[in-house]
């Protein structure tokens, strides 16, 4: 039984070790109620499409005549019409053609909302995995400090009296760098929370990490991704599918103020007539047909105007979002760019600072001096760490941004 568990308990952790960041954007696509909705509104979009489509419903209308007027046939009875009304060519498609460019812009939007989606897990992703390699790092300083300290006791055991000073300066660090260390850790938990939402999961779910962030690169240039995104954004698309649906909307207007055709039958029902004559009692059919007279032009004026209007509307607010999607991409791209010089320079700097280390730490194992320079080395190398770590972090949340942007 022992070893069931144990093994179901190895399958387990293998299981959140294969997990990655598409399981976990798969996991929000399918688990996001603010995704779902956005898809809900969609395909209550493409119901109404066929609602514009039909036909109005016909008319049907019954007579019942108190006192039956006498004709030659024998007296009228009862009367019963249908009437079915006919939109001007072209009326039908056109409304169809409004809500079809709606449900378009409501899919346009969903997309949207996905890709902002997917962001925002990156981003809590690239977060995660810096935070936890930001306690590694700060658990590995921890343990070589506590070396140094070993080492400084050694030398106040000798009979150093500065020893003494470098023992405390050092334990001052260690306690410093551990309180460091415990609020990156309630952090961290915060994080794990809000990720968990974003998923709508448990948010007590264990989150598996990489051991490190992988480092992303733009690979084309800042005008290629303009063009692309002038020409696939998901925002961009869903207004150009509205300014379609009012251009329809224009032309439904124009046919509304046409004519309508309308197609009928009356059924007659007589009695029979007191009188000897041909045909008594015969019901009579009549076939009907009538037009329309839209003479009251004042609302379909006003219904042509509305629309071309919120053409206007629709393409200064285009405008507007592609200024703001430029100036978007600008500030990502600066972002972008510093970040790769911030993790050239952190690798540079900390690979000096490594070398220095080494050179005064032998020196002090022999002298037992520079012991403060020794801590203010190790204090570099540990902020070059940390800054390296939030470099790769902006680096890669800078290129999930302009990820999401196309």
């Amino acid at each position: 039984m022992k070893k069931l568990i144990y093994i179901l308990f190895l399958l387990f952790i293998a299981e959140l070790n294969a997990q990655t960041l598409n399981d976990y954007l798969k996991i929000a696509a399918e688990n996001n109620p603010g995704l779902k909705a956005k898809f809900k509104d969609y395909e209550a979009s493409l119901e109404k499409v066929s609602q514009a489509g039909s036909l109005p419903d016909p008319v049907l209308d019954f007579g019942y005549f108190i006192s039956p007027i006498e004709t030659r046939n024998g007296p009228q009875q009862a009367k019963i019409g249908v009437m079915q009304m006919f939109p001007w060519m072209g009326t039908l498609n056109a409304k169809e053609q409004v809500f079809a460019n709606m449900a378009k812009s409501k899919y346009e939007d969903f997309e949207a909302r996905k890709k902002q989606l997917f962001y925002n897990v990156k981003k809590g992703w690239y977060e995660l995995t810096s935070m936890k390699q930001t306690i590694d790092i700060i658990e590995a300083n921890l343990q070589i400090l506590k070396s140094f300290e070993s080492l400084a006791t050694q030398k106040f055991e000798t009979g150093s009296k500065k020893g003494m000073v470098d023992v405390l300066r050092i334990q001052m660090e260690i306690a410093e760098l551990e309180n460091k260390l415990l609020l990156v850790k309630d952090k961290i938990k915060v994080k794990k929370v809000m990720f968990n939402n974003i998923l709508n999961q448990d948010p007590q779910t264990t989150i598996a990490f990489p051991e490190k962030n992988e480092v992303l690169n733009v690979m084309v240039t800042k005008e290629q991704l303009m063009d692309s995104i002038n020409s696939s954004n998901n925002e961009l698309l869903s207004m150009e599918m509205k300014k379609e649906a009012f251009h329809s909307s224009s032309l439904v207007a124009k046919k509304q103020g046409l004519p309508m055709l309308g197609l009928g039958l009356n059924y007659f029902m007589i009695g029979e007539s007191d009188m000897v004559v041909p045909n008594s009692g015969k019901d009579a059919f009549m076939p009907m047909i009538s037009i329309s007279i839209p003479i009251y032009r004042k609302k379909y004026n006003a219904q042509h105007n509305e629309a071309n209007l919120n053409m206007e509307s629709v393409q200064f607010q285009l405008e507007n979002k592609k200024n703001m999607l430029e100036n978007e991409l600008e500030m990502t791209w600066v972002e972008y760019d510093d970040a790769t010089r911030r993790i050239t320079l952190y690798n540079q700097q900390n690979q000096k600072a490594k070398q220095a280390l080494e050179i005064i730490v032998s020196g002090y194992a022999n002298s037992g001096n520079d012991f403060e320079e020794i801590l203010r080395i190790q204090r570099m190398m540990l902020n070059y760490d940390l800054q390296l770590i939030t470099a790769v972090k902006d680096k890669n949340v800078a290129v999930a941004k302009m990820e999401s942007m196309y």
